[in-house]
């Protein structure tokens, strides 16, 4: 079995890759940096001793998402599982703070290539009938309440489009499981420019902790993960209150990430 991850250099997606190849997937792994993603592929060859391809591509550029949607469709060597992990955020302001193309640039990467890597790769995953996706949310998808509504509303999308396809997918051999977590330490705070250092440290998850809760969940053929047990009380819970009250909880506590602080 073979396994596509995006954005697999660091944070979600490289303790993916890790999990996956512990299973004993091989391992495509796809990102912008070519040089570490050499590292990371051969820092996984040596732990887990699985065959890693590294694949430079931008998923911003027609360039990068033509690379990986060829990919995906070879009949060599062919993708049995695809993790829709790469995503950005936008930088402090939000939608109305930056200019539209910030916007722009976010949907392309955490929508559009999304949609189209899955299109690519799902009809020969039918045709074996074996193998499916995993798709990286976030849980602010089920609280739109912050200035980054643009980020909120892809991951809304990525979430319905996910579950979607489990449903879709029903007796084909071929499965969809999306994982929606909450604020997990990885790089992706510090490349949006936002500081964390106000937010407590019981929200906060790791890369591993993910991982194996979304490759667990892909196992069982689970639809929709939330990591965390603390994350799961505040998803079942959101469930049962007021749509306005979620939207101000969710953007009483997004605003600390407007403060001025470190990341950590």
């Amino acid at each position: 079995m073979r396994a596509l991850v995006t954005g697999a250099t660091s944070g979600i997606g490289r303790a993916l890759a890790d999990r996956l190849a512990a299973r004993g997937y091989d391992l495509v792994l796809v990102a912008r940096d070519a040089d570490r993603l050499a590292t990371t592929a051969e820092e996984i060859r040596a732990a887990r001793r699985v065959t890693c391809e590294v694949l430079p591509a931008d998923l911003t550029a027609e360039d990068g998402l033509a690379a990986a949607e060829a990919r995906l469709t070879a009949e060599r060597d062919p993708v049995d599982v695809l993790v829709n992990n790469a995503g950005i955020g936008l930088p402090p302001g939000g939608y109305l703070g930056n200019p539209v193309q910030a916007s722009m640039t976010l949907n392309r990467i955490n929508v559009d290539s999304v949609l189209r890597l899955t299109h690519a790769a799902l009809p020969g995953m039918k045709a074996r009938r074996r193998g499916g996706l995993i798709t990286v949310s976030s849980i602010a998808g089920f609280a739109p309440g912050t200035p980054a509504i643009t980020y909120s509303a892809s991951k809304a999308w990525a979430t319905t489009f996910g579950e979607g396809l489990h449903h879709l997918l029903r007796g084909s051999g071929v499965t969809s499981t999306t994982v929606a977590p909450g604020f997990v330490r990885s790089e992706f705070h510090q490349r949006s420019g936002v500081s964390t250092a106000h937010l407590p440290d019981w929200l906060w998850l790791t890369p591993p902790v993910v991982a194996e809760a979304a490759v667990r969940g892909f196992e069982r053929g689970t639809p929709l993960v939330i990591p965390g047990p603390a994350w799961r009380t505040a998803y079942a819970i959101s469930r049962l209150l007021p749509r306005r009250w979620v939207r101000a909880g969710f953007a009483r506590l997004m605003s600390r990430t407007s403060r001025k602080g470190a990341n950590r």
